[in-house]
């Protein structure tokens, strides 16, 4: 009976672990290879500076940002998009996608 509870506790254990690393996005400036994204400190047309970010899958530059963002409670504003991908479409015609935000005050 204890050897089957430590089993199924080092299962939910584990899971919750393999959740936690695939959910999370680097915080931090460079390449992400969990989420194929690279973001960059930019300085943007106002003399302020901004994160510019390129990704190739559905929904990574938003989670990039959100992480990148995250002493601001993953709260950020959008100030250049181009290109998002969407599911099925071909990356080939449509370009790489980018975004530039600014993470909120």
């Amino acid at each position: 009976m204890t050897a089957r509870s430590m089993i199924q506790w080092t299962f939910v254990v584990g899971i919750a672990g393999l959740l936690a690393a695939c959910g999370m996005a680097k915080g931090t400036p460079g390449e992400d290879p969990r989420t194929e994204t690279n973001a960059t400190q930019v300085t943007w047309t106002d003399g302020k500076p901004a994160i510019a970010i390129s990704c190739k899958e559905p929904g990574a530059c938003q989670t990039r940002a959100v992480a990148m963002c995250n002493s601001s409670a993953g709260n950020y504003t959008t100030l250049k998009m181009e290109n998002m991908p969407t599911r099925g479409d071909m990356s080939v015609v449509r370009g790489p996608a980018s975004v530039v935000i600014r993470c909120a005050a």
